[in-house]
Formats: C-alpha cells, sequence, structure tokens
C-alpha cells in the first residue's frame, strides 16, 4: 500500500466520475479522454489497495469507501471553481452546468425559466423527487443546489425564499366536498376516502403535524409514492389527497380546497450547501431567486 497521499489529478478525476457516474461523462466535464480518467481512478485504487467503483453495464456504482472519500474531498472541486470564478469574475456567465434537484415541477420552473433566460449557455439538468429525496440529494452532493418548500434548518445549508403557498385538498369536480363551504375541516374531509403519501413527503408531515393536533386518526384508502400518481389517483374519484396549492398547474379534473387547519403559509426555497454558495452558477441562481422573491 502506498504511503504517498492521492494526487490532485487522481482526487479532481475521481470526484467527477462520482458526480456523473460514468468515465465518458466525468472525461467530458474534465475536458480529457476517457482513457486519462480511467488511468487516474485506477492509479488512486492501486497505489491504496482499495476499490472505489464497481463496474456496471449501465456506469460506474461508488462503494461506501468511495462514498466517504467524497464527502471529504468534493471540497476540493469547490476551491477550485471558486478560483476560477475570481480569477474570471469580469467575464460575463456565457457557459458552465448547474445540477438542481426539485421537489415540485411548479413553481420552480418558473425560477428555472428566468434563470435560463438570463443565462442560456449554462446546461442545467434537473432531478425531481420528494422533500426526503430532495436533501439526500444535497446532503449525497449529487446536486450542486436544490429547489423545495422549506429548506432544511441546518448551519451548513444556506437558502433564499422565491415564492409563497399553502397545502390544500384536491378532488375531483364531482367530489361531494366541492359542494361544502370553504375553508373545509379535516375531521369533514377524514370522513371520506383519503390518500396519503409516504412520511418524507413534507405535504404528508405537515398534513399529520395538523391530524394530530386535531386529534383525528385516518387510515388512507392508498398511500402513493409520488405527486404526479397521487394527483392521477385524486381525478379518477378514488379519494381526497393533499399536495401544496401551486405543485402543479394542473386545472381540468382537479378542485383545490382551503383547509382550516392547513392555512399556514410556506415557502418555496432555493438552497444549498455553504461551500457551494460561492460558485458563480449558483450565485447567479440565489439572485434570481432574491429578486422573484422581493415581495414575499
Amino acid at each position: 500500500m502506498s504511503s504517498e497521499p492521492p494526487s490532485w489529478a487522481q482526487l479532481r478525476a475521481f470526484n467527477a466520475v462520482f458526480k456523473d457516474g460514468s468515465i465518458s461523462r466525468a472525461a467530458h466535464r474534465l475536458g480529457l479522454t476517457q482513457p486519462a480518467v480511467t488511468a487516474q481512478v485506477r492509479a488512486l485504487e492501486r497505489a491504496h489497495d482499495v476499490l472505489l467503483f464497481e463496474r456496471t453495464g449501465s456506469g460506474m456504482r461508488p462503494t461506501a469507501l468511495a462514498r466517504r472519500l467524497y464527502a471529504e474531498t468534493d471540497g476540493l472541486d469547490t476551491i477550485a471553481d471558486v478560483a476560477a470564478d475570481i480569477l474570471g469574475a469580469s467575464r460575463a456567465l456565457e457557459i458552465g452546468d448547474l445540477s438542481i434537484a426539485v421537489g415540485a415541477p411548479n413553481p420552480a420552473m418558473a425560477l428555472i425559466a428566468e434563470y435560463h433566460r438570463r443565462f442560456p449557455g449554462v446546461r442545467i439538468t434537473t432531478s425531481f423527487g420528494n422533500w426526503g429525496e430532495v436533501t439526500a440529494a444535497l446532503r449525497e452532493r449529487r446536486c450542486d443546489v436544490a429547489i423545495a418548500t422549506e429548506a432544511p434548518k441546518d448551519d451548513d445549508v444556506v437558502a433564499v425564499s422565491f415564492a409563497s403557498q399553502r397545502v390544500v385538498a384536491v378532488v375531483a369536480p364531482d367530489h361531494p366536498l366541492t359542494r361544502r363551504p370553504r375553508p373545509l375541516s379535516l375531521a369533514e374531509i377524514v370522513g371520506h376516502a383519503v390518500i396519503f403519501r409516504p412520511p418524507p413527503s413534507l405535504t404528508q408531515q405537515k398534513l399529520e403535524a395538523a391530524l394530530s393536533r386535531a386529534g383525528l386518526a385516518v387510515s388512507p384508502v392508498v398511500t402513493l409514492g409520488t405527486r404526479e400518481a397521487l394527483i392521477e389517483a385524486v381525478t379518477q374519484g378514488i379519494g381526497v389527497g393533499f399536495m401544496f396549492e401551486q405543485a402543479t398547474n394542473r386545472r381540468e379534473g382537479l378542485v383545490r380546497l382551503a383547509v382550516a387547519e392547513l392555512a399556514d403559509v410556506h415557502h418555496e426555497d432555493v438552497f444549498c450547501l455553504a461551500a457551494y454558495r460561492r460558485r458563480r452558477t449558483v450565485a447567479a441562481l440565489f439572485d434570481a431567486a432574491e429578486e422573484m422573491g422581493s415581495n414575499l
């Protein structure tokens, strides 16, 4: 086993492969050939007699050791990015890459659209999930920045709010609750079949807290893993669902109902790890969010 510390080139190649999941995409990111990236990663593994990636047909799967190493060394990439930003600060943000983990497509797309209008040369990639999945992606550094309702209140996370919304009940247009005076009470709603989301969903967390405060115990007719599945189930008349009112632009087949116990306003946030905040692509997204949220 080597006593020599890993080289900058080895760690840079390792971090790129970890982030992109393949040699070819890492090579594109770094501006190197695929053999050059492969050689750096293999040299790192051989020098320390470790396995960092399992080679699969679909790409490079990081081992547990690789995840630990990436968590400690990704900051090196951030330092390099910040240095490049400082040295090129007078140059317009004409090119770049930005990966975003998104909770609800709407209103996040309004912010992303504004960012793209300002910086059309920046390549944006997005992934979608519930609140737990989005925050995990941020923590595991699988994205540069996240957009979701209520950023984690952690010291190493920085956030800016750009929109606000409430949790509402959603039903099909012919549901009996559409004929009731609003806002509805939870007691009225749970007399009907209801649909839940899994606990990592922030909507579900807010709903269960409100049910607990109201002293109501509810057994859902079905629990669905995605917002899209819940909306489809609601439109098919399976039951009453719950979501943030701006989570979708869909109007046809879906009626939003205000709920008395869910009247709190929640902010839609753009957030990232503090170490990423200085990256030019991330900073520009924060700037756009601050302008959009100036009237909150």
